[in-house]
Parts: structure tokens; sequence; C-alpha cells
């Protein structure tokens, strides 16, 4: 598919580094072909006020809104045929933009980039690690169920496809929208070189495990509705027994990522306690039948 134009989309609460990210953005190479960079949200610290790039569009949305709605907001703003959708605590590395242009010009209609295997602390690395292990630069590129969108390129004619993300979730959104994608035929695709260092905020044992609970609450949701194609297991369904077989769940996952990529027990062994206890995090948040705070 040849890309003559290119929208980058970005739900931001009041991030602290969106300037950075944005003028990471326009020194990345084939920057001519971007048409907007559209952030969407809050920017109460004003790192975007005095900005003087005509391609970039703040959109406020005055009071606080969910990733999923933000992104839609952005989706509507724009008329580009490709669409990236950036986190906005995620600084795009070098050549993440001719990366992802090249993913698609060899036929792939969703991308999802690479997050590089690092962090500014040990929970801040283990959080990169046991959320996205299936994303990391580290991993080989390839074909997936679903993608995250904290680093996401889709062709447009896919969102009018299958439509919008669906704003009743207030997490794993990307979850569902990229497996609804799946579904329809469009297959995700990993392409690690479209790599990006996320600097987000869980720092601490008590963000980690806060985060993966309410991922594990609205991620069984999603899992639940698209039992076929992501071969949710059966005890996903009984919170109860979610609750019951916790700490064997969180060994078992905990040991099948090991088991899939060796270098962690090498290279990141001191993680092992911390994955273990994101994913016993997750069963709890799976086994809640209100929505962790």
């Amino acid at each position: 598919m040849p890309i003559s134009s290119i929208s980058i989309i970005i739900p931001s609460l009041n991030s602290p580094i969106i300037d950075q990210i944005v003028a990471t953005i326009l020194l990345q190479e084939q920057v001519e072909i971007i048409e907007k960079i559209v952030i969407v949200g809050k920017d109460d610290l004003g790192l975007l006020a005095n900005h003087r790039y005509s391609s970039v569009k703040f959109i406020d949305t005055g009071t606080a809104v969910p990733p999923g709605t933000a992104r839609n907001i952005g989706i509507k703003a724009t008329t580009s045929k490709m669409l990236i959708f950036l986190d906005s605590d995620c600084i795009p590395q070098a050549n993440w933009l001719s990366e992802h242009v090249a993913a698609h010009q060899a036929n792939h209609s969703v991308i999802g980039g690479g997050v590089l295997p690092d962090g500014e602390n040990y929970w801040a690395l283990s959080y990169n690690l046991t959320m996205f292990h299936e994303y990391l630069t580290i991993v080989t590129p390839g074909v997936r169920s679903f993608l995250p969108t904290l680093n996401l390129s889709i062709e447009r004619k896919v969102i009018k496809s299958i439509g919008l993300l669906d704003e009743t979730l207030p997490r794993s959104q990307d979850l569902d929208w990229t497996t609804r994608m799946n579904k329809a035929g469009f297959q995700p695709y990993f392409w690690p070189s479209a790599t990006v260092q996320h600097r987000h905020n869980r720092t601490t044992f008590k963000k980690l495990w806060r985060d993966c609970v309410r991922t594990g609450h609205f991620a069984r949701q999603a899992r639940l509705t698209h039992q076929d194609t992501l071969h949710t297991p059966t005890w996903l369904r009984s919170r109860a027994l979610i609750l019951l077989l916790s700490p064997l769940i969180a060994i078992g996952v905990t040991v099948k990522i090991l088991q899939e990529h060796p270098s962690f027990s090498k290279k990141y062994w001191q993680t092992i306690p911390a994955i273990y206890l994101s994913k016993l995090a997750w069963c709890w948040g799976a086994s809640r039948s209100k929505t962790p705070t």
C-alpha cells in the first residue's frame, strides 16, 4: 500500500512529556507524510500551549475522558488513510515512523510496534516485561491475535469495516478492538522495529498492582466476548474459580512467559517475582464483580 498521508493520534491526560513526544515525532524520517498529529484530552501543564507546528492539533476534552473515547475523537477528527495510535508516555525511537510505513508497504493493515525492554527502576521494568512480553523489541516479528494501542498503526479501511473502539470498556479496549479486526479478516501483525520507549508511571509495587488489577477486571470481559478467537480458558467464566486458583494460574502464566522467552530467565531473572505478582493482581481483578478503584 503506497502511503501518502498519515495522522497520529495521542490520547493524553496531562502527560508531562507530551512536548517531548511531539518533538521526537517531528524529527522522524518521512515526517513530510504526516498530515496531522492530534492530541486529545487535557494539557493543564500547558506544554502544548506555545507550539508553532501547523500539523499539531490539540483537542481539549474539558474533563478527563477514557483513552478509548479520546482515540475515537481523534479518528473522527482526521481523514488520513493510515492512522498511528501512540500513548502519551511513549517516546518514538529512531526510524519509528518509517518502520510503520514499511510494515504497511509489506501488505500488513494492522501493525503493532515494539516496546523497549527497559524501565527507570525495578517496577517499571517489570511492568513492561509482564504487560508487553509478546511485543518487546527482543521478540520475533509475526502474527498476533491482538495488539496493544500504545504503538499501533491501522489503515482506515479497517476501522470503516469493524467500527470504533468500545467506549464502555475503560480498559482493554485494544484487546477487544484488534480482536474484532482479526475476526473480520485483518490479521494483526507485530513489527518490533517500529520501536517506542514506554516511559510510564508504574514505578512502585502499589502502582503496578493497582494497574494489573484493573487490567484483569476488564480483560476478562473482553476475553469472554471473544472466547473462540482468543481460546479463552473455561475457568475464566467463574469469578470464584479464578480467585480460588489464582496462585496456580499466576504460576502457570509466569512459567509460560519464561518458556516462550528464555532470555527473561537469563537477563531479567530478578523480575520473575514481580511478574508473578502482576499475574496474581490480574487474577484478583478478574475475580472482582465490581470495577476496582
